[in-house]
Order: C-alpha cells, then sequence, then structure tokens
C-alpha cells in the first residue's frame, strides 16, 4: 500500500497534477514530511496540507521541494502557475461541495506556518506609511487593473499550455492528446519530441510486446513515470508515447531478482536473471507497475505509487 492517501474529486485537475509531481519528488529523495520540512524551512503540517491537496504550496516552497529533488525549474514553474491559475479562478461544478478557499499564489507573509525567510508576500498597506496627500485610487479603477492582470495571465497560461502540443496536432486522431496530454499518458507537463523520433520507433502497441525496448528505439522519447530509490538500487517504470509501451529497470542490476513489468490486464514480461530492463508490454502507465527483489524486499512503483514490502517463499 502506498502512503499517499488518494486527492479529493473536485480538486482541480492542474492543482492534482502538481500535487502528485511533489509527492513524486518526497518518494525520490527518500523522505517523510518531516524531513521535508527540515530541509525546506516550511512546517511539518504546512507539507501535510500541500501533500494532500487541501492548500496551494507557494512557489518558495515548490522550488525548495524541487532543489532537493535536482528538478527541472522551469517546468516545475510552469506547472506551480498553471495550478495557482486554476485554484484562484476555478469553481467546483454544482453539488460537487463547496469550492477551495482562494490562496494567493505567493507565500503570505503573515502566514504562521511560511519563515521569516521564505516570506515573500508584500507587506499590508496599513503597516506601510503612505506619502502626504497620497490618495488610493477608486475602488473601480482597482477591480478594472485586476481584471486586465487576471485576463494577461490566462491567456500567458493557455499560451504556454497549448503550444507546445502543436507537433502532435499533425497526427491521427488517437495521437492527440485529449485534456493536454497523450492517451495513457503520465502527469503533464510533457517531454517534447520531433515526428522523427515517434517515426524512428520500430513498433507500436500491442506490436512492442515481449520486444527489447531499446532495439526498437522505443528509448528514445522515453519517460520516467515513476521512480524508487532503496537498498542502494533504483526502480524505474518507464514509458515510450511514440511505441504506446512501457517497461521496467533497475540501477543497478547487481544481487537483484525477479524484475517484472505488470498489467492491471495480467500482462507481463520478467527480466532474465542479472538484467537490467525488462521487455515491453502495449500499455500505458496507468496500468502499470514495475517490481524488483533486493535483500529479501519487493521494491514495487506504478504511476502515483511506490512501496517495500517483505518477501516470503523464493522468488
Amino acid at each position: 500500500m502506498g502512503r499517499w492517501q488518494p486527492l479529493r474529486g473536485d480538486l482541480p485537475a492542474e492543482v492534482a497534477r502538481l500535487v502528485r509531481e511533489l509527492r513524486q519528488y518526497v518518494d525520490r529523495c527518500e523522505m517523510n514530511t518531516m524531513t521535508v520540512a527540515a530541509k525546506t524551512g516550511y512546517s511539518r503540517s504546512s507539507w501535510l496540507r500541500y501533500l494532500n491537496g487541501r492548500r496551494l504550496p507557494p512557489w518558495a516552497a515548490v522550488a525548495e521541494l524541487g532543489r532537493l529533488a535536482q528538478a527541472d525549474a522551469q517546468p516545475l514553474r510552469v506547472l506551480w502557475e498553471s495550478a495557482a491559475h486554476a485554484w484562484t479562478g476555478e469553481r467546483p461544478a454544482e453539488g460537487t461541495g463547496p469550492a477551495p478557499a482562494p490562496l494567493r499564489p505567493a507565500a503570505d507573509a503573515r502566514d504562521p506556518d511560511v519563515p521569516d525567510s521564505a516570506r515573500t508576500g508584500p507587506t499590508p498597506a496599513a503597516d506601510r506609511a503612505l506619502p502626504r496627500g497620497f490618495r488610493p485610487p477608486p475602488a473601480g479603477v482597482l477591480a478594472a487593473v485586476a481584471a486586465c492582470s487576471l485576463l494577461a495571465i490566462s491567456l500567458l497560461v493557455v499560451l504556454l499550455l497549448a503550444r507546445p502540443w502543436d507537433g502532435w496536432t499533425s497526427g491521427t486522431e488517437a495521437d492527440r492528446p485529449p485534456a493536454g496530454a497523450p492517451s495513457g499518458a503520465p502527469a503533464w507537463p510533457w517531454p517534447l519530441h520531433s515526428a522523427a523520433d515517434r517515426a524512428a520507433a520500430g513498433c507500436r502497441a500491442a506490436g512492442c510486446r515481449g520486444l527489447d525496448p531499446y532495439r526498437e528505439r522505443c528509448d528514445r522519447d522515453s519517460v520516467v513515470v515513476h521512480r524508487l530509490r532503496a537498498y542502494g538500487r533504483v526502480l524505474t517504470l518507464q514509458y515510450s508515447p511514440a511505441c504506446r509501451a512501457s517497461w521496467a529497470e533497475v540501477d543497478t542490476a547487481a544481487a537483484t531478482a525477479g524484475l517484472r513489468i505488470a498489467t492491471t490486464g495480467g500482462d507481463q514480461q520478467t527480466a532474465t536473471g542479472g538484467g537490467a530492463y525488462t521487455a515491453m508490454v502495449a500499455s500505458g502507465p496507468d496500468a502499470a507497475r514495475a517490481t524488483v527483489v533486493v535483500r529479501g524486499r519487493q521494491l514495487g512503483v506504478a504511476q502515483y505509487d511506490s512501496w517495500i514490502d517483505a518477501v516470503s517463499g523464493s522468488v
């Protein structure tokens, strides 16, 4: 069983993507919330709210966790800005319960959970001395400026999200990403690859079953769906959007056993003894999981989950 609780159903998709990405960072670094709090300067209670989707984390907290996980800051920033916009502007459908309380994307300078060193928000107007004779603009002007700013941010986010997918629109209907991502793809953002990379793949979907991902050139556009580091090994679930196939890898393969990838439909591939990766299964990452046995423990990863279980009997 994974340690993460399911996210609530009315959470905006952009926020859910950010939370899942941050959860993977915590798993990748083999940390718990207490360790994350100590290393980032944000309280454990704050991280519990952030990682369970009950509150939008400020960018400073996201950036600190990304730094610990050695994540690329630019895609992470785009992912966070998308979540911030959805959190403040989107409301759940009627009958799904109350909307989450709007939160400012930047760290709140009056939030007791945010350390002084991480506070980047502006000082409230009541705390600042105003020049003599200064007259605040009318409320209507402030509302108009805020509306224009929100519209500009919305257009920028739409451009950032929509333009990278131009390379996919020239393919068949099955190649087009539904709701911002290819069918069966890992969490957004998705890495971009040219049409030549996709055409170079040696197989596709069911035709890849049981084949070597490297010989079929499926590794050229492969992405890491989820990764678990334990006992000096790194278990990875890989997916190729060009080949529409998944496989498992372990680094290093020495002293491991039973490296396997299995799907919810019952398909599975097992690496030969001492092998570092398996053959492929015709499955998206949402229906696949990778496992390997190290020192009497089974390490496992799925799209949004990872685990370490004791192994009884032989492998």
